[in-house]
């Protein structure tokens, strides 16, 4: 059965993303599979998105691009109220949480809240403190919802989930690497200090590794500006410790591919860490911190190490040629392709649908 379906992604990056942007690269991933399948699958994102579904946008670019600051209400309302408005021709809703500005759908999604389902991109509030949030979410629990992790539900235990559904990373993107070249270990993200790019750097100064770093220097939020102007910056000297950018997908592939393992001492309740899943869908180990969907993405001794502390990374560090990289690989092509996301996305749909 054929189902109508909406995707709504954030309107702030293109689906896919240029570079940067876990949620609009899922979102991009899961509408292509949609609509291989045979679904009719209408994208509301940025008007430069590239989809095979029908796209629909109400402003004509990423919101960054013309420097729109991340607290702007005005856009995600028009962007998301235009879905609703036309819900009536649509059999399924799926709307991706990744900003404040996104919870406008939940009270929107009440009246007809069997055929709208959400998918939190961002940790529980609870574990940030966002009692404000927690409180929304609370309000709305009975609404349909889908993790992107079991530890992601932590603090929010009581809502209407109906399943997690792991990122997906399509593997035919990213190489298998048996072999890599590189003499270098890698850390890859957005420069906030929960992602722990500052522990990395840290912990490879202190082994006395080469570490790339790469990842986006976020100039809309000043915080983060400021963190990797007052902390990150000074500790670049463009020879053990080198800034090579932000980094395309084909730049991504060789990067990981070549890497010796990267480090991920994540400091927060990360509810996937997309990150991790591609470094290893090259065959490239990680190296984490037990917090988030870490422990469940790697298998400790198997595909990486999950460690406590930046000792722990150090010691790891010298021990990561004893990991197999075709394990790695193994457990990205068991677990956490595009494919498979795509599958039990469709189940949810249908469930939704039969109840209706």
């Amino acid at each position: 059965m054929s189902l109508k379906i909406a995707q709504v992604a954030p309107l702030w990056e293109n689906v896919p993303p240029e570079k940067y942007g876990g949620t609009e690269r899922v979102v991009y991933y899961l509408t292509e599979g949609l609509v291989k399948r045979g679904y009719e699958v209408t994208l509301f994102s940025a008007g430069t998105s590239k989809t095979s579904a029908k796209l629909v946008s109400i402003y004509p670019r990423p919101l960054v691009k013309d420097k729109i600051p991340w607290s702007n209400l005005m856009y995600p309302l028009l962007h998301i109220t235009s879905v609703f408005d036309r819900q009536e021709e649509f059999d399924i809703i799926h709307v991706h949480l990744n900003k404040s500005s996104d919870y406008i759908s939940l009270p929107l999604a009440r009246p007809i809240k069997e055929k709208v389902v959400f998918t939190l991109h961002f940790p529980y509030p609870l574990s940030h403190g966002r009692q404000d949030r927690h409180l929304v979410l609370q309000k709305y629990k009975d609404l349909n919802y889908v993790s992107i992790s079991n530890s992601q539900r932590k603090g929010g235990e009581n809502l209407n989930w109906l399943a997690t559904v792991y990122n997906g990373v399509d593997i035919n993107l990213y190489k298998f690497n048996p072999n890599p070249t590189g003499d270098y270990f890698l850390w890859l993200g957005k420069f906030n200090p929960d992602k722990g790019v500052k522990e990395a750097i840290i912990a490879a100064k202190r082994a006395g590794v080469k570490l790339l770093v790469a990842g986006t220097i976020d100039t809309l939020d000043n915080q983060n500006f400021q963190y990797y102007k007052n902390e990150i910056e000074p500790l670049l000297d463009n020879k053990q410790v080198i800034y090579i950018g932000e980094l395309n997908d084909e730049e991504k592939n060789r990067v990981y591919g070549n890497a010796l393992g990267f480090l991920n001492p994540i400091k927060w309740n990360e509810p996937f860490g997309l990150v991790m899943a591609e470094a290893m869908a090259t065959g490239t180990p990680v190296i984490a911190f037990k917090n988030g969907a870490a422990t469940e993405i790697i298998v400790d001794g198997n595909s990486g190490f999950l460690v406590n502390s930046i000792e722990e990374i150090i010691e790891k560090m010298t021990l990561i040629q004893n990991i197999n990289r075709r394990e790695c690989r193994k457990r990205i092509e068991e677990h956490f392709t595009t494919d498979r996301m795509v599958d039990e996305y469709c189940k949810i749909y249908h469930i939704l649908k039969s109840k209706k």
